[in-house]
């Protein structure tokens, strides 16, 4: 409930932050950046629209919560969103605190991370009859190596249960963390 009432304050802050935008440019008569601004605006929920559909709202909560983090700090965050999670394995109380830990250790990494690509690529699909969460990113930015050792650790304990697993898989460029989720009987 804590973080539904979280998010729900992320968003009701973020829309009042667009209207002022909107507001501010039309007062100055540069209506041309106004709808370039709703333009980019509606780009980013239509993205987000795709997590919001998933079918454990822990999940979905924890992917909302996550991209106002990204945000924050200037983290591009690219969804392809081909499986809803319907008949995942993992119970969403204990899925949604386990995306949760996987994120916050990604934008730890980003977040200092300047003149690159910030960008971040999640994609969740059906791979046979289970799902997979596969998150991709740029690595040795200013001279850092992604080392996400202990939350793949963390993560695989709580996975365990239900035959969950996550893999991490660190080149010279790009860092692809893999996490593969059994679907239900």
């Amino acid at each position: 409930m804590a973080r539904m009432l979280e998010l729900l304050s992320l968003q009701r802050h973020d829309f009042l932050n667009h209207l002022q935008v909107i507001s501010g440019l039309l007062q100055l008569n540069k209506e041309d950046r106004a709808r370039e601004y709703i333009r980019e605006v509606t780009r980013d929920i239509v993205r987000l629209s795709r997590v919001v559909h998933l079918k454990v709202p822990e999940v979905a909560a924890a992917f909302l919560i996550a991209h106002h983090r990204f945000a924050d700090h200037d983290i591009e965050v690219h969804y392809d969103v081909q499986a809803d999670l319907a008949g995942c394995a993992v119970p969403g109380k204990e899925l949604g605190p386990v995306l949760e830990d996987v994120l916050q250790n990604i934008v730890e990494y980003l977040a200092p991370v300047e003149n690159t690509e910030r960008d971040l690529f999640i994609k969740i699909n059906r791979s046979g009859r289970d799902y997979e969460c596969i998150f991709s990113f740029n690595t040795m930015s200013g001279g850092r190596c992604y080392n996400g050792r202990e939350t793949i650790q963390r993560v695989e304990e709580r996975l365990a249960p239900y035959w969950g697993k996550l893999d991490g898989n660190v080149g010279d460029r790009k860092c692809h963390i893999v996490m593969f989720l059994p679907a239900g009987e």
